[in-house]
């Protein structure tokens, strides 16, 4: 399946600015702690520094497991997405089977968020948030685990 980067309308843009000014202190509650990409006042060097931190320690594992979400704003489940997202319903979903235009015709969209657009981050903040604890609690050695995201 192909994906490509979408640019909302202005309409769009300003209805997914409104969304996303409800949604950040929702987002920000739920928020796993280690979690710095797309996050108001956070940045890459924070998530840095936060691996220093965990990693300098004498009681530190001394390896470390670096992961990639493969396609992460294309595979997202519009299914899962609509139960969660505490917004309306209707324009979440409108706004998620859009569909683009390439060269004529109208694709359908069936995964994923739309990128390019001001909603997107904070969707896939919410769809990854619980990672954290889900990866902590899958381990015998928690106090060795340090998850940053």
């Amino acid at each position: 399946m192909q994906f490509a980067l979408t640019v909302p309308t202005l309409h769009d843009r300003a209805m997914q600015a409104l969304h996303a000014l409800a949604l950040a202190p929702i987002a920000e509650t739920l928020a796993d702690r280690n979690s710095y990409g797309f996050r108001e006042g956070r940045r890459c060097a924070d998530a840095l520094e936060q691996c220093f931190t965990v990693l300098s320690r004498t009681t530190s594992a001394p390896w470390v497991l670096e992961g990639d979400i493969r396609a992460c704003f294309d595979e997202i489940s519009h299914e899962w997405l609509l139960r969660h997202v505490p917004m309306d319903k209707q324009i979440l979903q409108a706004w998620l089977k859009a569909g683009y235009w390439e060269k004529g015709p109208l694709f359908p969209t069936v995964a994923g968020t739309p990128q390019g657009g001001l909603i997107s981050p904070w969707l896939s903040n919410l769809a990854l948030d619980g990672m954290e604890a889900a990866v902590k609690a899958g381990t015998r050695s928690r106090d060795k685990v340090h998850f940053v995201r």
